[in-house]
């Protein structure tokens, strides 16, 4: 399973239409509020199969790819 094509799907579907990401991609600049992204955290967990911390700090894309893959290890 690649993590960045997966995720892009999740957040295109999750924003009802195709976004052109990349790793620097904020998700501010995606217009994600705190509900959205508290939201887009537990379909990530459920898609991938991990558990994030309550104390989860990542802002960009990339930085949450990284924690993905941390986490499947």
């Amino acid at each position: 399973m690649d993590i960045k094509q997966t995720l892009g799907e999740i957040l295109a579907e999750y924003k009802g239409k195709a976004l052109n990401v990349t790793d620097a991609t904020t998700f501010d600049e995606l217009e994600f509020d705190s509900l959205d992204k508290v939201d887009l955290l537990m379909q990530i967990e459920e898609k991938f199969g991990v558990t994030f911390g309550d104390d989860l700090q990542v802002d960009t894309v990339g930085g949450l790819i990284d924690k993905i893959s941390e986490l499947k290890k």
